[in-house]
């Protein structure tokens, strides 16, 4: 099954969450797209245990900046049970985003969803 979703964030000067995806399938195609004038500071976030932790080091796909229309394709991959952006813009901005995952789904079970 496919499972494809496109929208669009404010993003805040404050860091916050920009979206959450609960794990239905280890691996999400995110393109990443920065609307607004402002850059855009990011990191993508796993969740082990109870702990939210960074997914990797700064200067790379899951941890960087976008400045105004920008577009980064970004591969995640993980196994835990959440994965979420974290983001802000100093003076603020507009975050476009689409995420695509392939997942198993059996017979007659329920839809996967991104977040709920």
């Amino acid at each position: 099954m496919n499972v494809y979703v496109s929208d669009h964030q404010t993003v805040s000067d404050v860091s916050g969450t920009l979206f959450t995806l609960v794990q239905a399938s280890t691996l999400a195609q995110v393109t990443l797209q920065n609307t607004g004038a402002n850059t855009i500071n990011y990191r993508f976030q796993e969740l082990v245990g109870s702990t939210w932790t960074d997914m990797a080091l700064t200067g790379t796909d899951l941890y960087n900046t976008l400045t105004a229309n920008q577009v980064r394709l970004v591969l995640v991959t993980s196994s835990q049970p959440q994965v979420r952006l974290i983001g802000n813009a100093s003076g603020g901005s507009t975050l476009d985003f689409s995420v695509s995952r392939i997942v198993t789904r059996t017979s007659g079970g329920p839809v996967p969803l991104l977040n709920y």
